[in-house]
């Protein structure tokens, strides 16, 4: 029997990819001398393989699956896609395909001959990861399970944002990868959840609220299966999934779908990438507060200019100018020592409702020196640094004189 190889791969992992035995199933590869990985896996309807490279210049692993090239090929450009937008997924590889002699079947017609094409999807095997029905099939505290639905809930809001339709949402098509991140504050350690499926994933121009609610509806279903999925292995158990679950992930979406809609109503008024720049938003009040000191900034340029400037050019000026020095002297402070959990742009904004608040109270406008020294006297009296903070916000405030109109 002909048989032939196109390997339809990354060029940097071809070394390691080509001394693999794609001529032959995946089935049949141990009994030829490939070790595979051994490690804990969700369900597959495919045949999937974990293994290493055996070049060490290559320390690579890899998850190969074994589909119909139609597929394979679905899949891979829709991970290119999926990433392209920015969604968590597998990191893709490449296709190998193994074709050999056409294989007779006779039809009432006569012998008719079909193409014998096998096509192995190839992604990178992702380190610290594991798979959604593994992780409930542990004993976790509640707070950790709450981490879990959050990763969750933060792929889903992002997908639908970006007008995802994931298709086949379920446990199965999920990882949760432990990372750990360098921001503003140093590291911190958090759960990512990664769609580990694409193959009927489907990027629309806009997608429907019904289109969302039958994706979250698959995925409830798939979480309550779960416990029978459990049970089938033997492994009878007190209910993995709770009715309570799904309520806090459904609450958790809800909030985190309207951060990702004010980050889209931010950018269509500023036509400036608030999460590049910026982040994401902790609350999605933030955008609001945000476009607010923006439209001040706005007229106060427009003024001094003598002309009508676009909200696009004031929120530049506004970023270069007096954002990012603030920024720079955060980051150059004990920030982190007086607020652990915010990142600069948090401080800020809060300082900025704080000075909305008062200005409420008080009927005027108190003026941002007044604001930042409320804040920094009120947050400073419970851990006893009111004075290392003023010190701080001394530049802050010299920096807002210049850019800023306030009264003072």
């Amino acid at each position: 029997m002909n048989t032939r190889l196109d390997y339809e791969v990354d060029a940097h992992y071809l070394p390691a990819l080509s001394l693999f035995p794609f001529e032959k199933n995946l089935e049949e590869w141990q009994s030829l001398g490939v070790a595979p990985i051994m490690m804990r896996r969700g369900d597959s309807r495919h045949q999937v393989i974990f293994v290493k490279s055996k070049l060490p210049a290559l320390p690579y692993k890899f998850a190969i699956k074994e589909i119909t090239l139609d597929l394979a090929r679905r899949e891979i450009e829709n991970y290119q896609k999926l990433r392209d937008l920015g969604v968590q997924t597998l990191t893709p590889v490449g296709i190998v395909i193994r074709r050999e002699n056409a294989v007779p079947i006779q039809t009432p017609a006569g012998v008719m001959y079909q193409a014998s094409i096998t096509a192995y999807l190839i992604t990178l095997l992702e380190d610290a990861v594991l798979p959604e029905s593994v992780l409930f099939g542990l004993r976790f505290q509640q707070q950790a399970r709450k981490e879990i639905f959050d990763a969750i809930a933060e792929l889903f809001a992002q997908c639908h944002a970006l007008n995802v339709y994931w298709g086949d949402a379920s446990l199965d098509n999920l990882l949760i990868k432990f990372v750990r991140e360098e921001h503003t504050l140093g590291k911190r350690r958090r759960l990512v959840a990664l769609l580990a499926d694409t193959e009927t994933t489907e990027i629309h121009r806009s997608l429907s609220q019904r289109m969302k609610e039958a994706d979250l509806e698959f995925f409830f279903e798939s979480m309550l299966w779960l416990d029978e999925e459990f049970h089938k292995r033997g492994n009878p158990r007190d209910k993995s999934i709770t009715m309570s679950d799904i309520a806090y992930l459904r609450e958790r979406y809800n909030a985190l779908t309207k951060i990702w809609d004010a980050h889209k109503r931010f950018d269509s008024l500023t036509q400036f990438n608030s999460e590049r720049h910026f982040g994401r938003f902790r609350k999605a009040s933030y955008a609001d507060t945000l476009l607010k000191h923006l439209e001040e900034h706005k007229w106060y340029l427009s003024e001094r200019m003598k002309t009508s400037l676009s909200m696009r050019d004031a929120t530049l000026d506004w970023y270069a100018n007096y954002f990012l020095p603030i920024q720079d002297l955060l980051k150059q402070s004990n920030f982190a020592e007086y607020f652990p959990d915010k990142t600069e742009l948090e401080v800020y904004l809060e300082i900025m409702e704080n000075k909305y608040y008062l200005s409420e109270q008080q009927k005027r406008d108190v003026g941002l020196s007044y604001a930042i020294q409320d804040f920094a006297k009120r947050f400073g009296i419970e851990k006893n640094y009111a004075s290392s903070l003023k010190k701080m916000f001394k530049t802050l405030i010299d920096i807002t004189k210049e850019y800023a109109k306030f009264p003072r």
